[in-house]
């Protein structure tokens, strides 16, 4: 069961990470504002950067609203646009469930709404102070915000929830703030919280934050044992497709025409090898063009600018869905990209290059299972004949299917157990709505006062060890 302690904590220690702390530091030297704040908050003394704390949780709070009047039995909220993909890739192949909407957005912070928001989160600055003070003197700029924002999004997540009669959520992330806040705040409430991943996550070499949702629908085994290693309590999964179709593998090639390379980043991308690459593919003559797919998140991608060529033989590609980038293509290469699942299953070939990020090497395990082979020196006809006879290997749709459970299945058919598991999860709650009636509200002050002090001090009481509430696990489990 999520609580505001047990996500805070969550967060911390996924922002607090070696990786993450790696992608804070590429973060802030790309962009100028946040390279602003950071230097203003690192100068600061410690009532600046506690009143700083404060102000980002405020633009925080009155960032996520409801997207419209729109009443459901689910509400969907996704902050990012790959996770939004993937929730509205549920919702298109199951249109009989009842949805609501929640978004997050700068825009959201002007307006009506969030004036009328304001005082309720004014009421709380008194005792969401220590929390701030304590995060800033404890952890550098990134983590704190994240931190602290926590508590805000629980905040108001929690009056949201109690204005419309949705009895469940739905989220795509499982260690951002914003997400976690929504999950905290719906079982809070009595609600349940359902979860998609929005990426083949499988990397068993970094912390990988575990699941505490009632449903979890997932794209392969491979993702559920990164969830479960070490021990943690059992996940209550359905196997789902990914989100892009299948094709058939295209890995011969024609011996006469050029060929379209396609390179697919992820964060902390290597300039100088992706410059080599590229340099390399160029000199070769089966290569008529060079297409670099940056990762979907901009604010962690480098300038592909001087890569770009005016002959248009090397292109980025930009704003346009993963799928279309992986039909223009005839082969791939990715490094520790969780795309490289979606790549494959577009049919496209792909060869591994560990030098290509600096998330470490064989993050997502393909190489070890022998999903992709590595890059060779050259792309030559020898090169290419081997990828044809590696893909055309029997046993490596076992292997893809561990990955990818759909992979060359009946996704109808998987479809069908979500919307299953969906209704039986919602059944098994018997809750009633979670409607929030003008007489039955309580005074804005003094309801978000009392939430305040409980949000301040959660976070304080499961960094000190001391357990949540327990809420057994049903045993059933429905991937199976």
């Amino acid at each position: 069961m999520y609580s505001l302690g047990r996500a805070s904590l969550i967060v911390r220690k996924m922002d607090a990470s070696a990786g993450r702390l790696s992608v804070f530091d590429d973060v802030v030297r790309k962009n100028f504002y946040i390279r602003f704040f950071y230097a203003l908050y690192e100068k600061s003394p410690g009532f600046l950067k506690t009143t700083l704390l404060i102000i980002y949780g405020l633009k925080c709070y009155l960032s996520v609203n409801w997207a419209s009047r729109a009443e459901g039995e689910i509400a969907f909220f996704a902050s990012y646009p790959n996770e939004r993909v993937a929730l509205d890739h549920l919702r298109r192949n199951l249109p009989e469930l009842s949805a609501a909407e929640l978004t997050i957005s700068r825009r959201n912070c002007l307006g009506w709404p969030a004036l009328a928001a304001l005082p309720a989160f004014l009421a709380c600055v008194a005792r969401l102070w220590p929390l701030a003070a304590r995060l800033s003197r404890r952890l550098h700029f990134m983590p704190a915000c994240r931190v602290f924002s926590t508590t805000a999004f629980y905040l108001r997540f929690g009056r949201l929830l109690k204005q419309r009669r949705a009895q469940a959520v739905f989220i795509a992330n499982h260690y951002s703030p914003e997400c976690l806040a929504l999950a905290a705040a719906a079982h809070r409430q009595g609600g349940k919280v359902l979860f998609v991943n929005h990426a083949n996550a499988t990397g068993n070499k970094v912390y990988a934050p575990p699941l505490h949702c009632d449903l979890a629908a997932l794209t392969g085994q491979g993702v559920l044992d990164a969830y479960m290693e070490n021990g943690r309590p059992p996940v209550n999964a359905v196997f789902i497709p990914p989100t892009s179709p299948q094709a058939q593998m295209r890995s011969h090639f024609n011996p006469e025409g050029g060929l379209s390379v396609g390179i697919f980043l992820t964060a902390l991308t290597d300039m100088a090898r992706l410059e080599a690459l590229v340099a390399q593919l160029l000199e070769s003559p089966r290569v008529a063009r060079v297409l670099i797919r940056p990762h979907p998140v901009k604010v962690i991608n480098e300038d592909l600018s001087g890569l770009c060529t005016a002959d248009g033989r090397v292109q980025e590609t930009g704003g346009s869905l993963l799928i279309d980038d992986v039909r223009l293509c005839d082969l791939a290469i990715c490094g520790n990209s969780t795309a490289t699942i979606e790549v494959l299953r577009g049919g496209l070939p792909v060869f591994y290059d560990a030098a290509l990020d600096s998330c470490g090497h064989d993050l997502n395990g393909h190489l070890h299972r022998k999903l992709v082979p590595p890059l060779p020196e050259r792309l030559d006809e020898a090169a290419l004949e081997a990828v044809a006879a590696f893909y055309d290997d029997p046993d490596w749709l076992g292997r893809m299917r561990y990955f990818d459970a759909s992979y060359r299945g009946d996704e109808a058919e998987m479809f069908r157990r979500l919307a299953v598991g969906i209704r039986e999860t919602l059944q098994d709650s018997g809750l009633a709505p979670l409607l929030l009636t003008p007489a039955a509200a309580p005074a804005a002050q003094d309801e978000a006062q009392d939430e305040a002090t409980a949000a301040a001090e959660e976070p304080r009481r499961a960094e000190a060890g001391e357990k949540p509430e327990a809420r057994p696990w049903t045993g059933r489990r429905l991937s199976g």
